[in-house]
C-alpha cells in the first residue's frame, strides 16, 4: 500500500495499527522492512515490535528468511479456526448446510461440463492435445476455483461437526443468531 494515492490510510490509523492490518493479511512470509514499507511506517523499530507482539499473541509466525533474517508467515492455523468460529457464531446449522448443498451442486455443474467425476481428473486432461490454449486456462481456472470450493467445503463439514459444542461454549447465542449473512464467496 506505498504511496499509491492512499493517503488516507495513513491519516486514518496509527503506525501501529497499519502494520497490524498488512501483517494479519500476509499471504507469504515477509521481513520487517517489507511490512513497514508497505504500512507506511518510518520507524524499523515500530514495525519490529508490532510483529512480535503480533507473533506472541499467534497472530502471526516468525520464521527463518533466505537471507538469515526473521520474516513473518501468515498463522494459517489460526485463521482457520477463526474462519470456523465466524461461521459457527453467524449462521444457524440450516445455512451451514444449505452452503454445503450449494458447494456441491458448483462441483457437480463442473463434473458434468468437464465430463470428469473428481478434480485431478479434471487436472489430468490439462494435456489432451484437442485443447486450445484459451481451454487449458479455462480449466486452469476452474481447477483454482474447484480447488478453493473444496476447501470450503472442509470448512462447512467442520463447522458442522463442532457446531453444538462451539454454541455451548459461546454464551448468549441461539441457533438462529445473526442468521441472515452469506457465506458464497
Amino acid at each position: 500500500m506505498t504511496e499509491r494515492g492512499l493517503a488516507s490510510w495513513s491519516d486514518r490509523q496509527t503506525a501501529r495499527e497499519r502494520v497490524r492490518a498488512i501483517a494479519t493479511t500476509l499471504t507469504q512470509p515477509r521481513s520487517v522492512d517489507w511490512v513497514r514499507e508497505e504500512a507506511q511506517v518510518s520507524s524499523w523499530q515500530t514495525a519490529k515490535d508490532e510483529l512480535e507482539m503480533l507473533a506472541e499473541f499467534g497472530q502471526v509466525q516468525i520464521v527463518d528468511g533466505d537471507d538469515g533474517n526473521p520474516k513473518y508467515t501468515p498463522n494459517y492455523q489460526q485463521r482457520y479456526f477463526t474462519e470456523l468460529t465466524e461461521l459457527i457464531n453467524d449462521h444457524t446449522r440450516e445455512e451451514l448446510r444449505e452452503e454445503v448443498a450449494t458447494v456441491q451442486a458448483q462441483i457437480d455443474d463442473w463434473k458434468t461440463a468437464f465430463d470428469v467425476e473428481s478434480r485431478d481428473e479434471l487436472e489430468a486432461t490439462l494435456t489432451d492435445d484437442g485443447l486450445s490454449s484459451d481451454e487449458i486456462r479455462e480449466r486452469n481456472r476452474v481447477l483454482r476455483r474447484w480447488e478453493h470450493t473444496e476447501d470450503n467445503k472442509r470448512l462447512l463439514k467442520h463447522a458442522l461437526e463442532l457446531y453444538d459444542d462451539a454454541r455451548e461454549l459461546y454464551p448468549g447465542q441461539g441457533d438462529s443468531a445473526n442468521a441472515s449473512n452469506p457465506l458464497s464467496q
